[in-house]
């Protein structure tokens, strides 16, 4: 009897064991899954963009340089003692005037004896002349004359032309460079005494790689800008095309010209370029919407509610905006902001570009 009582007992211990499991299973998972099911019904909020046709460039961009439309270096014609240097540094120069002027004594002494001598030859030459015209003088006479008149004559343009050189004219309008000259000094042709340079336009050489080679042609647009001028851009046009490339680099020099009115742009001088092939219409989404996750480019669109992850491949991205070339349609409702909350097949509502600061909120 008394065994027949412990069994009894020991069933009924064991039945509300495992009443108290299954009520308590049942309590768990009631109370998890409720949230897991509210969670599921709730929406992520998120703004989306349809894709736009725009104007878009083919471009490449590069680094250049800034060169002087022209350059020279001022060095005397002559040897001798300066006695005028009326120029400073960094003075603008019009075309013909003084840079410096040497000691021009000898020089004008020479020039004198040479226009005396050239005289006396004019005045024989005319004398054999008239004879000739008499039958008086010989053939042979007369061309002995006229060859002491020619050398009379070229002697008298060389003197001229030393006494010319004593003398440095600007040769064109432009800036000259660092002048360190006193009157007194003593210079030759081998002293370089200042440079000058012309900026009133500028041209400015950059580098292609090979593969544009055939691309490149003269009179194509290139935008410039330079660090010192942040929000200023300059236009110019290709006028100079390498028609070599070089070995080492499989690259070749592209030269621009560029106005340069109000000498913002200096020698030397580093610019960024963007050379333009060719402008066309292409289907864009703001730079915001794509995402890149290793080798795979994608965005999130909408469809029936949900986000739906869609590949893409890309072309030329400006202005905020990059260019679609495969993988979506202009129908297409890309999500902008909230992408980061997503996965593929998420529910999302649709707040609308008016909402977009609440969404970033």
């Amino acid at each position: 009897m008394a065994k027949a009582i412990r069994w009894i007992v020991g069933l009924l211990v064991v039945a509300a064991f495992a009443g108290a499991g299954v009520y308590g299973t049942r309590y768990l998972t009631g109370t998890q899954s409720e949230p897991a099911a509210k969670q599921e019904r709730s929406a992520t909020r998120i703004a989306v963009s349809t894709p736009q046709r725009r104007n878009l460039e083919d471009r490449y961009s590069a680094v250049g340089t800034v060169l002087p439309l022209r350059s020279i270096e001022l060095r005397p014609l002559a040897a001798g003692r300066v006695v005028s240097a009326p120029v400073s540094s960094g003075d603008q120069l019009s075309e013909g005037d003084l840079v410096f002027e040497l000691d021009s004594r000898a020089a004008r002494a020479e020039l004198a004896n040479a226009e005396a001598s050239f005289e006396e030859a004019r005045q024989e030459l005319e004398r054999f002349e008239e004879l000739e015209d008499r039958n008086i003088s010989s053939e042979a006479r007369i061309e002995t004359v006229r060859a002491a008149y020619r050398r009379a004559e070229a002697a008298l343009q060389l003197r001229r032309a030393n006494l010319d050189d004593r003398r440095l004219l600007a040769p064109f309008d432009g800036v000259v460079g660092a002048y360190d000259l006193d009157p007194g000094e003593y210079i030759d042709p081998a002293t370089v005494v200042s440079t000058l340079q012309d900026l009133s336009a500028v041209e400015a050489e950059f580098a292609l790689p090979e593969r544009y080679f055939a691309r490149a042609r003269k009179g194509q647009t290139v935008r410039l800008s330079a660090r010192p001028y942040p929000d200023r851009r300059f236009t110019g046009e290709v006028d100079f095309v390498s028609p070599t490339i070089a070995e080492g680099s499989r690259s070749f020099d592209v030269r621009v010209r560029v106005d340069n009115d109000d000498r913002a742009l200096a020698s030397g001088m580093f610019v960024d370029a963007e050379l333009v092939f060719e402008t066309y219409e292409g289907l864009t989404v703001p730079d915001d919407a794509v995402i890149s996750e290793g080798s795979a480019t994608y965005v999130f669109t909408v469809e029936d509610g949900r986000a739906r992850r869609t590949d893409i491949a890309l072309g030329q991205s400006s202005d905020g905006q990059s260019e679609i070339v495969d993988g979506l349609n202009e129908e297409a409702q890309v999500v902008v902001t909230g992408w980061d909350n997503l996965s593929d097949g998420a529910p999302v509502e649709i707040v609308g570009e008016a909402a977009l600061d609440e969404v970033l909120d």
